[in-house]
């Protein structure tokens, strides 16, 4: 497996196709290979890291990654915020950036690049039934380069493919939940491994601009004991599973203040029936907005979650719109 630091190299094409990644693509295309660009989301979600020593900015208390919004990054598990700041916390550099890419982004640059050669993009915009897939199936036969996201490991399964690029790693670290490193470690080994069980020659290769994190050096060099060992420990600093039980409230409404309303009746429910504040309860106040209804979360932690919840199981059964996720 290969490693390329996209601070020391960059094409001048964009700052996300490396030149030994343009390189790759020709050499795979003068052999009669496919090739995989793969992406973990078809969306944008902005991260900030130091080009100097590689920190990627997470929350103090999640050990989360922060997203940026204008002059905030903020955790969408906690709600923490703070400035963005000017200089590294680590190493005090100013070489801060900003990064993100999503789909159409690598689509459009690509078409570009290679205006002769067969792209195709599949995300969930293109494939959302069985119908889409099968029709998918037929495009991928006479495809050269193929820009793919997390349904890689999972839908699809074909021969000939000479390169499996991964375009920007940390972008995987965005999502917003506790096991999103291990999350990580295992879709990125689950789509080389997809390639590597038919014992054909493929290059597999990570690109990234955080080359000297300790994750990304866990899963290009193997070392997966180190990483269970530092990921239980973070866990159980953070009292997150198995040091603890944890669920998320769910509740939609299409009416914004409703839906405030109502999850904040929930919250103070389960801050009365909580008399020794041994229970940890986390209400996001920022809602998220999911075809026309507006979401609302609340998070809990601790050790017996399922006899504590008895006190809002009556709103449960009445409200199908209140649900309880256990993790």
């Amino acid at each position: 497996m290969l490693l390329v630091n996209l601070n020391l190299d960059k094409s001048k094409i964009n700052k996300y196709l490396s030149n030994t990644l343009l390189k790759e693509i020709d050499n795979s295309m003068q052999n009669n290979k496919k090739v995989i660009l793969y992406l973990n989301k078809r969306w944008e979600y902005s991260s900030l890291i130091c080009n100097k020593c590689s920190y990627l900015y997470k929350c103090p208390n999640c050990d989360n990654s922060m997203s940026i919004h204008n002059d905030n990054m903020t955790c969408h598990l906690c709600n923490f915020t703070q400035k963005v700041p000017k200089n590294c916390e680590k190493c005090n550099s100013s070489e801060l950036q900003k990064v993100w890419v999503w789909t159409v982004q690598i689509e459009n640059i690509l078409r570009e690049t290679y205006k002769d050669k067969n792209i195709f993009r599949l995300d969930t915009d293109i494939v959302k039934n069985k119908s889409d897939k099968e029709k998918a199936l037929e495009i991928l036969k006479n495809a050269q380069i193929i820009i793919w996201t997390k349904m890689i490991t999972t839908w699809f399964d074909f021969e000939n493919v000479g390169l499996i690029w991964v375009i920007l790693l940390e972008q995987e670290l965005q999502i917003p939940k506790y096991n999103t490193s291990e999350k990580v470690y295992s879709n990125i080994k689950q789509l080389f491994w997809r390639w590597s069980r038919l014992w054909v020659e493929t290059n597999f290769v990570i690109q990234t601009f955080i080359s000297e994190n300790e994750l990304v050096k866990d899963i290009v060099y193997d070392n997966y004991k180190e990483f269970f060992i530092k990921t239980l420990k973070e866990r159980k600093t953070f009292n997150y599973p198995p040091f603890c039980e944890l669920a998320t409230i769910e509740y939609r409404n299409k009416d914004i203040e409703k839906g405030l309303k109502y999850i904040n009746k929930i919250k103070d429910k389960l801050i009365l029936n909580n008399e020794k504040n041994e229970i940890q309860i986390i209400l996001n106040p920022n809602y998220s907005k999911k075809y026309n209804q507006y979401y609302y979360k609340i998070i809990i932690k601790w050790t017996n979650l399922k006899s504590y919840l008895e006190c809002i199981k009556t709103d449960i059964f009445k409200d199908s719109n209140l649900i309880v996720i256990f993790d």
